[in-house]
């Protein structure tokens, strides 16, 4: 009876010695997250009112606070033990040091001192809140401070785009043709011909008549003293100092430590150990994989010429266009409708957030992307929105319009970025937290997924869903090509309009952002290429007991996740699978 008692005892001790790390380690991811949420919320609280300026600080002593903050919490996130750790806290402590390690990288290679991209910028940014809409008469008054404080937000932002300047750190001149369209427009002479004085356009039930009268006054009053002139002196310093001084170089490598910065934000984007050779490789062999595909649809056609030709026909074809920005809206709308009714065959669990279509705002559109998706807090009045650009519809082809939705709206962006914000379960950082390889490699398999879900009968539409996948495999070569092979514009512009049957404006306007946005582009092919070769893992070694709506609800149901913790959690959900 010793004997037993002792090795009992020595069993139970065991596993105290096992738990004890794991619980430690656990305490400490929990302290952690404690500390950014309340340093985050000390720097942006929810509550504007709290602070003298309402858009928050941005001066060069601000972004050194915030890294010294985010490089104490490195080294804090570094000294925990992970041989015990559970796989659901080995994801918590992965996405914190993937998010510290950003903020650190950015400090690192300052840039913060360029905070415009070829299609928006830091003054796009707040346009965007015009779009909201009032409920009390303190939602009014908040709004009213953010107005006052877009002079204080605009001066800010132009003193680190000077210091930018200086050391080089700037986009090139030749990607910001057109970019006057971003603050010419809120440039206006009457007060209420701004965007910025749309919420006022409809009176809240809640907001008495009189003081109503009284709010919409101080809104003329302060779009004409503070946001018409911050936004004329935007224009004067592009004019006089920007336009005249920014760099006629296009990669990234030609930043101050540039080729260092870009390898950083090949891992940064990829999620993944991948060099910038080795991704510009993949590219290459995708791209000869696809091209493949795209000729067998082309002859399926009994097109007469070849490839160049057949893309030809398709850019200048009426008939590949819609001829009113209401029958693109609408026909985009059908088919994310139709999606909808295919979701419960490849999804056991979806969002309760619903979605609507509408088209790309004004302010944005001429150098805007074809669609992209607008998300929207699960806590706030207002649904999720996939943007389709109704700029220009002779660039606007009907036979990508099935990829697109597909893309943004579900079974892509939508559904994914809804379902994380409810999963009640994670921490409340990883409910809004989004990473690029996984979000838009998501979006592509979306894509993919039509197949799935009955789409792509017409071979038009087929062929426009290859031109998606050969675009997002184009980046991967033209990406590298612009930020470490001293690619020339044309020399991408080319390659992208030579391999893809997207229209020339879009070609354009996606050049120019893979050069303002270095390794961003990166992200969709490789994380789609992660998700594909995982499920293909998947349906291999679970044969008849694979389930793909199992699959897609597990992949889904850590929320957004690098590609390496979704390995992890693909190879858990097989061993779980197996046991059945």
């Amino acid at each position: 009876m010793k004997t037993k008692f002792l090795l009992l005892n020595f069993f139970l001790l065991s596993i105290f010695c096992v738990a004890q790390p794991s619980l430690a380690g656990r305490a400490k991811i929990a302290a952690i997250i404690r500390e950014i949420k309340t340093f985050e919320q000390r720097e942006f609280p929810a509550d504007t009112f709290v602070l003298a300026h309402p858009l928050g600080s941005f001066t060069e002593a601000d972004m050194l606070r915030r890294y010294q903050f985010y490089t104490g919490a490195k080294a804090k996130l570094k000294s925990i033990d992970t041989g015990k750790l559970v796989l659901d806290d080995l994801i918590n402590l992965d996405l914190l040091r993937y998010i510290v390690q950003e903020q650190i990288t950015s400090y690192d290679y300052k840039e913060y001192l360029n905070p415009i991209l070829s299609d928006e910028g830091f003054h796009t940014a707040i346009a965007g809140r015009s779009s909201k809409k009032f409920s009390t008469k303190k939602d009014a008054e908040t709004y009213l401070r953010f107005l006052k404080d877009i002079p204080h937000y605009i001066d800010q932002n132009l003193v680190l785009m000077r210091t930018g300047l200086q050391l080089g750190i700037s986009q090139p001149k030749v990607i910001l043709k057109g970019y006057e369209s971003t603050y010419e427009q809120h440039i206006v002479l009457l007060p209420h011909k701004s965007v910025f004085f749309n919420p006022f356009n409809t009176k809240p039930f809640a907001i008495s008549d009189a003081d109503w009268q009284l709010l919409v006054a101080s809104a003329r009053a302060a779009i004409d003293a503070a946001v018409i002139p911050a936004f004329k002196k935007i224009k004067t310093f592009f004019d006089e100092e920007y336009l005249p001084k920014t760099r006629t170089s296009l990669g990234a490598s030609h930043f101050p430590n540039g080729r260092a910065f870009y390898e950083e934000k090949v891992k940064h984007y990829t999620t993944t150990n991948l060099s910038s050779e080795q991704v510009y490789q993949i590219g290459l062999q995708e791209v000869d994989r696809i091209q493949k595909e795209m000729v067998n649809v082309m002859e399926e056609v009994k097109f007469d010429g070849d490839l160049k030709a057949f893309i030809a026909y398709l850019r200048s074809d009426p008939k590949f266009y819609p001829p009113t920005q209401e029958q693109l809206l609408k026909e985009a709308s059908f088919i994310a409708k139709k999606a909808d009714g295919m979701l419960p065959s490849l999804f056991g669990k979806l969002p309760r957030q619903p979605y609507g279509v509408e088209a790309v705002p004004e302010y944005l559109a001429p150098s805007y992307t074809a669609g992209r998706y607008s998300g929207a807090s699960i806590k706030s009045k207002t649904a999720g929105h996939y943007w389709v650009n109704t700029y220009n519809l002779k660039s606007r082809s009907l036979y990508t319009l099935e990829s697109l939705t597909l893309h943004e709206a579900v079974p892509g962006h939508h559904l994914q970025i809804a379902l994380a914000q409810e999963l009640a379960d994670l921490p409340e950082f990883r409910r809004d937290l989004y990473i690029n390889a996984f979000g838009e490699g998501w979006g592509l398999y979306s894509e993919y997924l039509g197949y799935e879900m009955g789409f792509y009968k017409d071979p038009y539409s087929r062929f426009g869903r290859l031109t998606y996948e050969m675009w997002r495999a184009c980046r991967l070569v033209i990406d590298v090509g612009i930020h470490t092979k001293d690619w020339t514009r044309e020399q991408a512009v080319d390659y992208l309009a030579s391999h893809t049957a997207l229209s020339l404006h879009e070609v354009n306007t996606e050049i120019n952002r893979y050069i303002s946005w270095p390794g961003q582009a990166l992200a969709y092919k490789i994380g789609e290429l992660k998700i594909k070769e995982l499920r293909k893992r998947a349906e291999e070694k679970l044969q008849g007991k694979f389930d793909v709506r199992a699959f897609h609800d597990m992949v889904l149901g850590q929320g957004t996740v690098t590609l390496s913790v979704l390995e992890k959690m693909v190879e858990r959900w097989i061993e779980g699978e197996l046991k059945k």
